[in-house]
């Protein structure tokens, strides 16, 4: 046992002393990744979402002639304000979102029971101006349905003659755009940042050793060989659990010092469900390491072994394109599947959906018998000469 922990503490000492295998392994993964795919992302969401409840001022032109209108869309926390000469301008150079504008004869055609015109100005160009003319549309709707209803009954005409259909959709699937986004996101991002994290390690403690004739003193040492992939193994998997570990504290540190409190209406993102999102994704870090191990030995060089493991990050994606494209569900079988289920676990975490615990059992039994089996890989091709041939 003694022997198995000076093997492991010596290829983490010699790992951390490597600041490219460092930065990778605890900078760049765990840290640069969720600030450049969710923040952006998050940031996008927080732009365009529509809060009806908060007051916002509207600039507006000919308030005069409409003062029902005025008073719908204060009602509707649009607060109508005069609107400068030259608003076109403002529009075009994003100082100002949009300009409602109420014609004067919009009184006289809305008395003769005639469509009534406004015009909304907007710059289409600018998020910001698309967002503010998305609200402005959808309460002036509101309004001319009003209107519209109103005309009909004063003319003794059920309304409901102007629709002679009224279909019901009632979306029964669990399947949300939101969640499933953010739910990929958060398995995708565990999962690549601990094949980054153990990535140069592993090529380095086997392929790179094999390169610099370093392996086979290793080797000559009066211990097996089996002992000594296993120290290899247990260094590979502490930075790929630390890289693991550190991506999700750096989403939660995401989400819980930026102001995106809009998101918690979509989807479900809090401590709690980053811990259970970690815990789902924890058995992957025994099935990553397995795997980096069983790829570096395989491999005659480092180049070799950097082009397959360069190979496997297409791996993550692969639970995602099953479930959309061939449409499996999530079964007892198919929760036996490694990664699709842990994608499958986290998705339903992110969206507050439930699951039982055979769920986690099945997921995390096979994970972790298929890295008992790379595992054993490795240990047949150290046991093989040929692991020493170039």
């Amino acid at each position: 046992m003694r022997q198995l922990w000076v093997v492991t503490l010596k290829e983490i000492k010699d790992n951390l002393r490597d600041r490219r295998a460092f930065f990778f392994a605890l900078i760049y993964g765990p840290v640069l990744m969720p600030l450049m795919l969710v923040g952006p992302m998050v940031l996008g969401a927080k732009k365009s979402f529509i809060n009806y409840d908060v007051t916002t001022p509207l600039y507006v032109v000919g308030a005069d002639y409409a003062p029902n209108l005025v008073q719908h869309l204060k009602k509707h926390n649009l607060k109508a304000i005069p609107a400068p000469e030259n608003f076109k301008a403002k529009i075009q150079d994003d100082e100002i979102d949009v300009v409602l504008e109420i014609t004067p004869e919009y009184g006289e055609r809305l008395r003769e029971g005639k469509r009534s015109p406004l015009v909304l100005y907007v710059n289409h160009s600018s998020k910001d101006s698309q967002k503010a003319a998305t609200q402005v549309r959808s309460i002036i709707n509101s309004y001319s349905y009003q209107m519209g209803y109103w005309r009909l009954q004063a003319r003794g005409i059920d309304a409901e003659l102007n629709s002679a259909i009224n279909l019901i959709e009632q979306d029964l699937s669990s399947e949300g755009l939101s969640g499933m986004v953010f739910g990929f996101i958060m398995y995708f991002l565990m999962l690549f940042t601990m094949m980054t994290g153990g990535f140069y390690l592993a090529v380095d403690i086997t392929a790179g050793e094999r390169e610099r004739n370093s392996l086979e003193p290793l080797l000559s040492l009066p211990m097996s060989r089996n002992l000594l992939v296993l120290g290899k193994y247990f260094a590979v998997l502490s930075f790929v659990l630390a890289s693991g570990t550190m991506s999700a504290v750096s989403l939660y540190l995401i989400f819980k010092f930026l102001p995106f409190e809009e998101l918690t209406l979509v989807i479900n993102v809090n401590g709690i469900t980053l811990l259970k999102a970690y815990l789902i994704a924890f058995p992957c870090a025994f099935l990553v390491a397995s795997l980096l191990i069983a790829t570096s030995a395989f491999t005659r060089s480092a180049k070799e072994a950097q082009t397959y493991i360069g190979i496997l990050y297409v791996l993550p994606m692969v639970p995602m394109l099953i479930g959309q494209f061939a449409d499996v569900k999530a079964t007892g079988a198919t929760l036996f599947i490694p990664l699709f289920s842990q994608y499958t676990l986290i998705d339903k975490v992110v969206k507050g959906e439930s699951f039982v615990m055979q769920d986690i059992l099945s997921s995390t039994g096979g994970a972790l018998l298929l890295a008992l089996i790379l595992l054993g890989i490795a240990f047949q091709l150290y046991n093989r000469e040929r692991i020493l041939a170039n």
